[in-house]
């Protein structure tokens, strides 16, 4: 296996991409340098390239990777003993919480989501569906049935689950008002899903 500074290839562009995503909050896209970049990560410039073509490269292999990791947490916690509540708002907490939590004292998200390609748009779109993928699956679970009402209300929770965390950003909440939010939407549903008839 090829090693880097005995740093598996991996593990390096993992570094890479927490100091790539640290240094665009921080300065924007436009701003952040390779050079910058290669600083946060500890290495060189020279051997910033070994791993990534480009500002651009990074950029969109750093966000998809962030994106995977948050959908793979959030399905995880879908699955942790306890009750409905506790595992949507483990659920919610992991995927938009989080996320928010990177994202929400920089001056430069705006940028930051339109620096995003189409191929990066595509990649994160992949992720968002197995995300909502997980979730059906999860309320087929927990709230089974055929019925035509059954699948409505499944189909209600879950536009409610994937929409509603948006317009909880929309005034830029702090980190705690904003998971606070997520944690009534967890209950908020889990009373409705433990309500509803089977």
């Amino acid at each position: 296996m090829c090693q880097h500074h005995g740093v598996a290839p991996d593990a390096k562009r993992s570094i890479i991409h927490a100091a790539a995503i640290a240094q665009f909050a921080e300065q924007g896209y436009r701003a952040t340098s390779m050079a910058d970049i290669a600083s946060a990560a500890g290495m060189s410039r020279p051997a910033l390239y070994q791993y990534f073509a480009n500002k651009g490269d990074i950029f969109a292999s750093a966000f998809v990777a962030l994106f995977e990791e948050h959908v793979a947490s959030a399905l995880l916690a879908l699955f942790h003993p306890g009750s409905t509540a506790e595992q949507l708002d483990g659920f919610l907490q992991r995927y938009e919480g989080d996320l928010w939590e990177k994202m929400a004292t920089s001056s430069h998200i705006d940028e930051i989501s339109s620096a995003k390609t189409a191929d990066v748009g595509a990649a994160i779109a992949g992720e968002v569906m197995r995300l909502r993928d997980g979730m059906a699956t999860y309320l087929r679970q927990v709230a089974p049935g055929r019925s035509a009402a059954v699948k409505t209300a499944r189909l209600g929770w879950l536009e409610m689950l994937q929409l509603s965390p948006k317009g909880f950003r929309f005034d830029q909440p702090t980190v705690a008002t904003y998971r606070r939010r997520l944690t009534s939407l967890a209950q908020s549903v889990a009373a409705d899903i433990e309500a509803s008839p089977r």
